[in-house]
C-alpha cells in the first residue's frame, strides 16, 4: 500500500495565496539519488521533503510562519548541512517528489503533520481527502479522541451518516457535551429517509417520520418539509397549523408569510338579490 498519498503537496494550496512561510533548505543536488541517501539524517525535521525545481532537487524541512522558528530549526540543521539557511517558502504542487514513503518509512507521518494537513483539506472543503488522513492517524493513535471527533465530522460532512453517528454514540460516552453534534446526524439520518421514502412515492410514511421530528424539534427546515408534504397531500388544516406556529416564530420570513395566506380559509361573498 502506498504511503500518505504526496501529504505535503497540500502546503502548496491556495490556502496560502498572500502569506508568507518560512523553512530551512539544507541541500541541492541534480541527483536525486545524493538528497535521497542524506535525508534519513533529518528525518526527525517537521515537513522534511524533498522538491525539484528546475532540474534541481532541493532538501527542505519546516513550514513556519513565524521567522523565528525556522532560525530555531536552522541551529538543529547546521549539526548536519553547514551550509542550511532559513528561506521563503512557496510551495506548489507538483515539485514535491518525497514523502512517497511505504508504510515501512511511516515514521516520515506524525501527529501534527497528520492533524495541520487535515484541516487545511477541510478548509478546501477536500472532505475525502481529510478522511483519508484521519483515518490513518485513528489507526495509529486509537486513543486520540480529537482524531476520532474529527473523523466523525468529516464523515458526517459527507453524507456518512451511519459511520458518524456509532463515532459519536461512543464518544459521547466520554463527553456528554456531544449530545447536540451526535442529535444533528440523527437528524440528518431521518430526513435523508424521508427523502427516499418521497421518491418511492410513499407519502404518509415520509409524512409521519416528519411529524415525529418536527413534535420533537420544531425547527424551520423540518417544519418547512411538513408543511409542503401536508399541503401535497391535501391535508390544508395540519399545513396552515404548522405554517401559523412558523409565522410566530419567523415572522420575517417572506416564504413563509406567502404560504400561510394562500392556507386561510376563503370567504364566501354572497351576491345581493335583486
Amino acid at each position: 500500500m502506498r504511503s500518505i498519498f504526496l501529504l505535503l503537496v497540500i502546503f502548496s494550496f491556495s490556502a496560502f495565496a498572500g502569506e508568507t512561510y518560512y523553512c530551512v533548505q539544507m541541500a541541492s543536488s541534480r541527483k536525486f539519488e545524493n538528497l535521497r541517501r542524506t535525508i534519513r539524517y533529518v528525518s526527525t525535521f517537521p515537513y522534511v521533503r524533498i522538491e525539484k525545481i528546475g532540474d534541481l532537487y532541493t532538501l527542505r524541512a519546516g513550514f513556519f510562519k513565524k521567522r523565528e522558528n525556522a532560525v530555531r530549526l536552522l541551529k538543529r540543521a547546521r549539526e548536519v548541512f553547514k551550509n542550511a539557511f532559513v528561506r521563503r517558502c512557496d510551495l506548489v504542487p507538483g515539485r514535491i517528489v518525497l514523502p512517497r514513503y511505504e508504510a515501512k518509512r511511516s515514521k516520515f507521518f506524525t501527529y501534527e503533520l497528520g492533524m495541520r494537513l487535515a484541516q487545511l483539506y477541510i478548509k478546501r472543503k477536500e472532505y475525502e481527502k481529510a478522511e483519508k488522513i484521519y483515518r490513518e492517524l485513528s489507526r495509529r493513535y486509537p486513543d486520540s479522541r480529537e482524531v476520532r471527533l474529527q473523523l466523525a465530522r468529516v464523515l458526517f460532512w459527507q453524507g456518512k451518516y451511519r459511520e458518524s453517528l456509532k463515532i459519536y454514540r461512543e464518544l459521547e460516552k466520554l463527553d456528554p457535551s456531544l449530545a447536540d453534534e451526535r442529535r444533528k446526524v440523527e437528524v440528518k439520518m431521518i430526513l435523508e429517509k424521508v427523502d427516499r421514502l418521497e421518491k418511492e412515492g410513499k407519502l404518509k410514511e415520509a409524512i409521519e417520520l416528519l411529524k415525529k421530528l418536527y413534535e420533537e424539534e420544531k425547527s424551520y427546515d423540518t417544519g418547512m418539509r411538513l408543511g409542503r408534504l401536508y399541503i401535497r397531500t391535501g391535508r390544508r388544516e395540519e399545513a396552515r397549523r404548522v405554517f401559523a406556529y412558523l409565522m410566530e416564530k419567523y415572522p420575517q420570513d417572506r416564504e413563509i408569510r406567502e404560504i400561510y395566506s394562500l392556507l386561510q380559509p376563503r370567504k364566501i361573498v354572497k351576491k345581493n338579490s335583486i
